[in-house]
């Protein structure tokens, strides 16, 4: 199956809102993905986002090609703060006079609610908070459109917002072919199937398929990912003891979900194993990979990895985008949602 780059958004001014979550690479691919589509229409960009100056710093980073330039062309996209939520994050918007941008929420035609699990019972909250961040469809009724996983709610509450939220959707772009059963089945019509977009964010994805794979690997483990900690442990022994370097990878850095302290649990249960001090077992090469230094060079330690182990759905997703041989631990519904969305499509 094809997959196709046809992003059908309706009007010339576009307002992208999510969860932008500071220093998480998924959310970050997700939205340069969505924005290169957008730019190759000629769409004038508008994005909502609890953390401006990081993204225009990771957008600015040279492109994934290699070459001279940048991801993206941020010129052309105007940078706009959350909205507030509540009584502190009112008083903070009017004391740092953010109120002046309210302009620009007057003058979209549409708008974009994009991320990974948009609306899913597994994220507490997930449902109020989301119908909080589409108040600009709802309050200047500007078209809707949502990309990312959808899930039918069960709860009560949760299906009352969800219905609101639906109330004012004119499409949902999914990733998942059973979600779009669902939706349908539920009395949605209006939704079509649409890669994850951090598909997009990657260039020239095949001229470096035939990279030489070195004697090293990737990995990853977070909060969520800790039930899996035993198995992982193993994966990281393994292939110590065969002499490869294994590197870990904090794909989320943000001050409430930081992937860097299981780093050095892992560590810590490595530096424990007593088969590493006996015989001709090789030192331990366990390191910590920072990956937003250089976002360029971190794609080439990805491209020269003979595996990349991960219970981040991103860093698996952008591992197996390049072709190279992976390992997720399915933590959530969407991990092995997007597994079998790539089998569905033969990727």
């Amino acid at each position: 199956m094809q997959i196709s780059n046809q992003l059908h958004i309706e009007g010339k001014k576009v307002l992208v809102v999510g969860f932008w979550w500071y220093q998480n690479m998924g959310d970050e691919l997700i939205l340069l993905g969505t924005l290169k589509l957008l730019l190759a229409q000629g769409k004038e960009i508008f994005v909502v986002s609890a953390n401006n100056e990081r993204l225009k710093t990771f957008f600015s980073q040279p492109c994934f090609s290699w070459e001279q330039g940048k991801f993206i062309d941020i010129s052309h996209i105007t940078f706009v703060d959350e909205l507030p939520r509540g009584f502190r994050s009112l008083r903070t918007y009017i004391i740092k006079k953010k109120r002046k941008q309210l302009k620009y929420f007057f003058q979209v035609d549409a708008v974009i609610l994009g991320g990974w699990e948009i609306l899913t019972e597994e994220s507490p909250h997930s449902y109020r908070y989301r119908l909080q961040s589409i108040r600009p469809a709802f309050l200047w009724r500007r078209k809707l459109y949502i990309m990312g996983g959808v899930q039918i709610p069960r709860m009560f509450w949760n299906k009352i917002l969800f219905r609101l939220i639906l109330g004012a959707t004119k499409k949902i772009f999914s990733r998942d072919f059973n979600e779009i059963e669902h939706l349908q089945h539920y009395g949605f019509k209006n939704t079509e199937f649409f890669m994850d977009t951090s598909y997009f964010a990657i260039d020239d994805r095949g001229k470096y398929k035939k990279e030489a794979k070195l004697n090293y690997i990737v990995v990853n483990i977070n909060r969520h990912g800790r039930l899996f900690m035993e198995d992982f442990i193993e994966d990281v022994k393994k292939y110590l003891h065969m002499g490869y370097t294994v590197y870990f990878v904090p794909v989320c850095a943000g001050w409430t979900d930081d992937d860097k302290i299981y780093f050095d649990t892992v560590r810590d249960l490595v530096d424990n194993k007593p088969w590493l001090k006996q015989g001709t077992a090789p030192a331990v090469l366990f390191e910590l990979y920072d990956r937003r230094k250089d976002f360029k060079e971190f794609l080439k330690l990805l491209w020269g990895a003979k595996k990349v182990i991960s219970a981040r759905l991103h860093l698996f997703l952008i591992s197996e985008f390049m072709w190279l041989e992976t390992k997720a631990y399915p933590y959530q519904k969407k991990v092995s949602k997007m597994q079998e969305t790539l089998e569905q499509i033969e990727f």
